[in-house]
């Protein structure tokens, strides 16, 4: 049971690092709030390695599961607290979204471990990541949506205007160039 619940744990510890990420990063919240920015900058490349170590099995201190899981979030209460326009130019909902996965990933994460290893089955250890990351896939993409990055990305399925990439795009009669018939005869195709 443990090690599932360790797996479930590491989702939500990725999702909040990209959540973290694309917070942090963003140009508006680094030039007004570099403070606040750079620091949840590093909580997210914490949080992923908190989550690639969680994954591959190993043990982690508490310490090390709270100081990137627990501290972004403490650190934007307080800053919310203290000085309530500055951090406010950090969007409120893909922090909450952060603040949500990163906690409830250091729940998952920080409880102590029986000692001995349960490697799980296949099935449930499968059921458990499959279950995990459909929540931190719809808490993660909701938060993304609201952040600058997802302000500037293009929906899925819509032509961006300059032949995107996975984008459909509809040709007109006019915009293709002509087929040579002469080759089609050539290799045989009528």
């Amino acid at each position: 049971m443990a090690a599932l619940l360790r797996m479930a744990g590491a989702v939500a510890a990725l999702g909040a690092a990209l959540v973290a990420l694309a917070v942090g990063a963003a140009p508006s919240a680094l030039a007004a709030v570099p403070w606040l920015a750079l620091p949840l900058v590093a909580a997210g490349l914490g949080q992923g390695v908190v989550a690639v170590l969680a994954l591959r099995g190993r043990p982690l201190p508490a310490v090390a599961v709270l100081a990137p899981l627990a501290l972004p979030t403490v650190a934007w209460v307080a800053a919310l607290a203290a000085l309530p326009g500055a951090a406010a130019v950090l969007p409120l909902g893909p922090m909450l979204g952060e603040s949500a996965l990163a906690l409830a990933a250091a729940a998952l994460l920080a409880r102590p471990h029986p000692a001995g290893s349960d490697e799980p089955r296949a099935v449930p250890a499968l059921l458990s990541i499959a279950a995990s990351a459909t929540v931190v896939a719809a808490v993660a993409t909701a938060a993304l949506a609201g952040t600058e990055a997802g302000r500037y990305a293009v929906p899925h399925g819509e032509h961006d205007g300059h032949g995107g990439h996975g984008a459909v795009q509809q040709v007109h009669e006019g915009d293709a160039p002509a087929i040579d018939e002469s080759l089609l005869e050539h290799h045989g195709h009528h």
